[in-house]
């Protein structure tokens, strides 16, 4: 299992406070990106950046990425191995999404997330700023780039995983594919590293399938920032599967086969719901025909919170969601849409607690995720950055596919829109 490297007395952490109010663009992110190379302990202001030198700088990067094509899609070879792993019927999973920041929180999590001892490590998406290979170093592979303290992904004894997000492909995902995934995977297997941005880790009663909604989660430069255009096909993101990966889910994975069904959990980068912010239902239309027929356990990232959900049947999809968005950026404090709320959204549970020291203000507790598969159940531990549990959830597989979810703890501080006659048993 790979172990982060102690930090160096002579370097310090990226600050969780450089990357509030990032936005979701390309644009944006490489502006973040060259003001912080460029600041010194001081921290420039923002303004410092469109000064006419550090403008062209800024520019001058941001359209290498824009006026060169994406990397092309990595899929699995005719022969060989498919992507599809043994997970034991007794198996340990640690997930975290949006972690990929460099800062000290990020590095607290991974400690957490070793200190599990976990099979399989899967990260759900998002190198920041702009996911490029110097960033994959130092937020990633643990080295010295920029002169931050740099972290490292924690690695499962039997291996790690990382699907892409959207900041990846703000580099064309150039660094993703080339350096941070040959880092990665099944040491023992075949490949040993991971080939592509999507796989399947299955046994006897779990599947556990791992998505690309990132691959085209970026449209048009320039284009896809203008409301109402950006809403035309294939101007703005639309986060639509590739067509050779749903052709390995139906023809490798086969969740439609008789023979072939499990309990199915979901991993993507792009939520499918939100009581908080906009969905991305497109890529559930697109799986409608291989899981229309049984509940999923959906767990995404993208949004920088963490909410547990209901089951959702309104979509393409009955979907479970859970969003663990909270790995390494600054966390979102906000409230859920009223709207959203009053036309059903199964909205259970969000954290509101923040961190107490004045560098942290007004920012959530980062967090991550434990999945112990015992026979036909699966224990959820959802921890903060400070390993304390918050919440603790089983679901059971059922036969074709069905789930059965049964809360078995909570924190009392979290947030709990449940009605309180169902009734949740609180306290470490």
């Amino acid at each position: 299992m790979a172990q982060p490297q102690p930090p160096s007395p002579e370097l310090k952490y990226q600050a969780l406070g450089d990357l509030r109010h990032l936005r979701r663009s390309a644009l944006h992110s490489h502006l973040r990106r060259e003001v912080d190379a460029l600041a010194d302990d001081t921290r420039r202001p923002l303004l410092a950046a469109f000064l006419p030198g550090n403008l062209l700088c800024w520019l001058g990067r941001y359209l290498k990425y824009a006026c060169h094509r994406k990397h092309p899609f990595s899929t699995y070879p005719a022969v060989g191995e498919q992507g599809v792993y043994r997970l034991a019927d007794t198996a340990k999973v640690s997930l975290a999404g949006d972690w990929g920041t460099g800062t000290r929180e990020a590095a607290a999590v991974a400690a957490g997330m070793l200190a599990f001892e976990p099979d399989y490590t899967i990260h759900l998406g998002d190198v920041y700023y702009v996911g490029d290979a110097t960033e994959i170093a130092e937020n990633c592979l643990g080295k010295t780039e920029y002169g931050y303290q740099g972290v490292t992904w924690p690695h499962g004894r039997l291996g790690a995983f990382a699907l892409c997000g959207n900041h990846e492909m703000y580099a064309n995902g150039t660094a993703y594919f080339e350096t941070f995934l040959p880092a990665l995977g099944i040491p023992a297997s075949q490949d040993r590293r991971q080939r592509a941005s999507f796989f399947c880790l299955e046994n006897d009663h779990w599947r556990i399938v791992a998505l690309d909604t990132a691959y085209n989660s970026v449209g048009i430069p320039v284009l896809e920032q203008i409301p109402g255009i950006n809403r035309i096909p294939h101007v703005g993101p639309d986060c639509r599967l590739e067509k050779t990966m749903l052709h390995w889910l139906r023809t490798v994975v086969r969740p439609q086969d008789p023979d072939r069904r499990r309990a199915t959990i979901l991993l993507t980068h792009h939520q499918y719901y939100s009581a908080f912010e906009d969905a991305y239902h497109l890529p559930a239309q697109q799986l409608r025909q291989l899981f229309c027929d049984q509940d999923l356990l959906w767990i995404w990232g993208h949004e920088h919170r963490w909410a547990v959900y209901g089951r959702y049947q309104p979509g393409p999809l009955s979907a479970y969601g859970r969003c663990i968005g909270h790995g390494g950026m600054p966390v979102s404090i906000a409230s859920p849409k009223p709207s959203r709320l009053a036309s059903g959204m199964p909205l259970q549970f969000f954290d509101e607690r923040v961190y107490t020291t004045e560098v942290h203000t007004r920012m959530g507790l980062n967090g991550f995720l434990n999945l112990h598969f015992e026979g036909r159940t699966v224990t959820l531990d959802h921890r903060d950055v400070a390993h304390r549990t918050m919440l603790v959830e089983r679901f059971t597989a059922g036969g074709n596919g069905t789930l059965a979810q049964e809360f078995l703890r909570a924190d009392p501080a979290l947030t709990d829109l449940r009605p309180r006659a169902a009734g949740v048993p609180t306290g470490a």
